[in-house]
């Protein structure tokens, strides 16, 4: 197999520090998570008695190939009833596999490849080899960085199944949507490859985006508390007075994030926030409120709290969420690069592209009771917006996601919202729909929508 070299360059220096990087980590992660792996070995052994790892062939750097190690997840022999990419719901997945495949467990295995050398922490996914024979001759610029266990594409496709589920030829959808992506995206990761952004890409891998709303809303409420208690004696808050904010933040805390996940509140992206969510806000920090009242009300001088806390930190807590998501969201619109422009019979309606006007485009006929629309989803050929829910509408994935036929068959119209400057990606969107039975608009300033010229 031949490869290309000569356009990217890999600092020797990096390399080393790499190198090194992996091994450390590679140990310290075998020895403590050894009784991790063997309690999943005995799960899988006892599930249905077959072998507790799956090898298969990829390739490695400089087109070398090796076998990488998982543990089992699908059924004994699958590789003979299916094709390497699996969609969601493939039936070769075991019931413990789906678990193991949803967490990421499965792939620990690989610590014993980065060990050995075969494989880095942070580095493009290895393919099989069926898919490296298809690469281009700059694609294979790829096979000069050394395969990792995450890396850039992993983060941003990291719910690969759920966006195979609909399409009827899953390995020629992956093949001619995915693959490509994947590469451009490991291109981007090698042309500015450093151990910072190595371990930016494991924070984020270990800390998923939940994670990171969750953190904001505890700092953001646990804040609140401390005012409402300030206010409560007066900015004068002593020894004793510290003692009982610590005692209460448990007793407050915890029902306001319950409810708030309950809600959809941590499932949202941060930076999108409006009237719907605002008013969410209130309902769970409202019920959190309500119950602690009550739990004031039975045990009255067994416990350090009030209701006048209760009270001032449902207000604080109020203004706290509102005031991050607010800014988030101010932030996030002096920083966009686009300006801006049903319960009847509705038609559901999809929009491409995640732009300002895009998601104001979305909000409004979705709060539109009489336009007879309901966007549904977004679709969006930035990786980055993937998975996010502005307002609550799900980004799904890359355009070509709108031909699998789950999509074909749910929705009525895709209106396409792209910046002038995309205009041949918009003309190829006309195309690549042509002839579905949805119906195909191009909007510039809402609610004027036209049909795309092809």
């Amino acid at each position: 197999m031949d490869w290309h070299t000569d356009s990217i360059k890999v600092s020797t220096l990096y390399q080393v520090l790499k190198r090194f990087f992996d091994v450390i980590m590679a140990s310290v992660g075998l020895l403590i998570l050894l009784p991790v792996g063997l309690l999943i070995a005995a799960l899988i052994k006892l599930s249905d008695g077959g072998p507790i790892f799956y090898a298969q062939v990829r390739i490695c750097q400089f087109g070398r190939p090796f076998r990488i190690r998982k543990f089992r997840s699908m059924v004994i022999n699958a590789e003979k009833l299916g094709l390497p990419v699996t969609k969601e719901h493939d039936p070769r997945i075991t019931q413990i596999g789906r678990w193991l495949r949803k967490t990421k467990v499965d792939e620990l295995p690989q610590l014993w490849n980065v060990l050995v050398g075969e494989m880095s922490f942070v580095g493009p996914r290895p393919e099989v080899p069926r898919y490296v024979e298809r690469y281009t001759e700059q694609q294979r610029e790829i096979l000069n960085f050394k395969p990792g266990i995450t890396d850039k594409a992993t983060l941003l496709f990291r719910n690969e199944e759920a966006l195979l589920r609909g399409s009827t030829d899953v390995e020629a959808f992956y093949i001619r949507f995915c693959l490509p992506r994947k590469i451009a995206l490991n291109r981007q990761y090698a042309e500015r490859a450093s151990l910072l952004q190595d371990v930016w890409i494991i924070v984020q891998t270990l800390c998923p985006y939940w994670l990171g709303v969750v953190t904001v809303y505890g700092a953001a409420l646990a804040a609140a508390l401390w005012f409402a208690c300030q206010l409560r004696f007066d900015f004068q808050m002593t020894q004793q007075s510290i003692e009982t904010f610590w005692q209460l933040l448990p007793w407050m805390l915890l029902p306001q994030m319950v409810l708030l996940v309950w809600i959809g509140q941590i499932r949202g992206l941060m930076s999108y926030f409006s009237i719907p969510e605002m008013r969410r806000t209130a309902i769970a920090l409202g019920i959190a409120a309500g119950l602690q009242l009550a739990c004031w009300a039975v045990a009255r001088g067994h416990i350090a709290l009030s209701a006048s806390i209760v009270i001032m930190h449902f207000m604080t807590s109020f203004l706290a969420l509102c005031s991050v998501r607010m800014i988030l969201r101010n932030a996030r619109e002096r920083s966009s690069r686009v300006d801006t422009a049903d319960r009847l019979e509705v038609r559901q309606v999809a929009i491409v592209g995640t732009g300002e006007a895009a998601t104001n485009l979305a909000l409004r006929i979705n709060q539109s009771h009489d336009c007879g629309r309901r966007v549904v989803a977004f679709f969006d050929d930035d990786p980055l917006s993937w998975h996010r829910r502005p307002h609550d509408i799900p980004v799904v994935g890359m355009p070509e996601c709108i031909l699998n036929c789950e999509w074909l068959d749910t929705l009525d119209e895709v209106i396409v919202v792209l910046p002038e400057n995309h205009e041949a990606r918009a003309q190829e969107i006309g195309a690549l729909l042509k002839g579905a039975r949805v119906k195909l608009s191009r909007v510039s300033t809402w609610p004027m929508l036209q049909p795309l010229s092809l």
